[in-house]
């Protein structure tokens, strides 16, 4: 007979109901009642309130009096504001990163989590599988590179923003195409690091996560959230539609 702990169920319930917002089944707004996520997983209401409360703590979902929990929704300004501090953060990482070197054990990483997404997007595999396996390909390159940046404060601040971004929107509605893209991105970004071209590397990093940001919004709400979120230095995004 196996024994459910109390501990454990909570931990799953956690884990898998932050893997339900992430992923999109739980949509941005949607009302999350006890009942109703107890059933869909398989476990007590007393796990799943635990679990609810820490993912409101995560800033994945919010608490409102008469109303219940619901899974954090996000405006289009509220995008390009994100997106406006990621390339702040993550563009002055990379710039550091250019600029102190790569160690050999970290390009080595790197060069095989881009060889890895290359011959992803080369298999011939559905366009869903392809853009499942590719989502931890992205966030490594992304962890890895930045790691090496020698700031413990700047990391700190990358990796919050970081958690935002995810519950924003549902990262596998993105088309094979823009996920392609994005690897080439990593490719461009990775030689301009490797040949120490700081500031080049750091224009490259700005660009791409300005893209993401464009593919995540409609080009009408862009265009006007666009206008009301500050611009990163260098000059104003460029907002790629490829």
């Amino acid at each position: 007979m196996t024994i459910h702990h109390p501990h454990d169920e909570q931990s799953d319930a956690y884990l898998r109901l932050r893997e339900m917002i992430l992923s999109g089944v739980l949509e941005m707004g949607a009302r999350l009642v006890e009942t109703r996520l107890a059933g869909m997983i398989g476990l007590s209401r007393t796990p799943v309130r635990e679990a609810l409360r820490r993912l409101t703590s995560d800033g994945l979902v919010v608490f409102r009096p008469n109303r219940g929990y619901q899974v954090i929704a996000f405006s289009a300004r509220d995008v390009a504001e994100i997106y406006s501090c990621r390339a702040l953060l993550e563009s002055e990482a990379v710039r550091l990163v250019a600029q102190n070197g790569l160690r050999p054990a970290a390009r080595d990483r790197l060069d095989a989590l881009i060889a890895e997404a290359g011959e992803l997007f080369a298999a011939d595999v559905p366009p869903a599988t392809r853009r499942q396996k590719f989502l931890p390909l992205n966030n490594a390159f992304h962890d890895r590179l930045y790691s090496e940046c020698g700031n413990a404060a700047l990391l700190t601040m990358i990796r919050k923003n970081l958690a935002i971004p995810a519950g924003i929107r549902n990262y596998f509605k993105f088309s094979d195409a823009r996920l392609g893209a994005s690897h080439d991105a990593h490719e461009k970004i990775l030689r301009a690091v490797a040949a120490g071209e700081a500031t080049r590397a750091a224009a490259l990093m700005r660009e791409h996560i300005w893209t993401a940001k464009d593919s995540m919004i409609d080009p009408a709400e862009a265009e006007a959230a666009t206008a009301r979120a500050p611009a990163p230095p260098g000059g104003p995004p460029v907002l790629s539609r490829a």
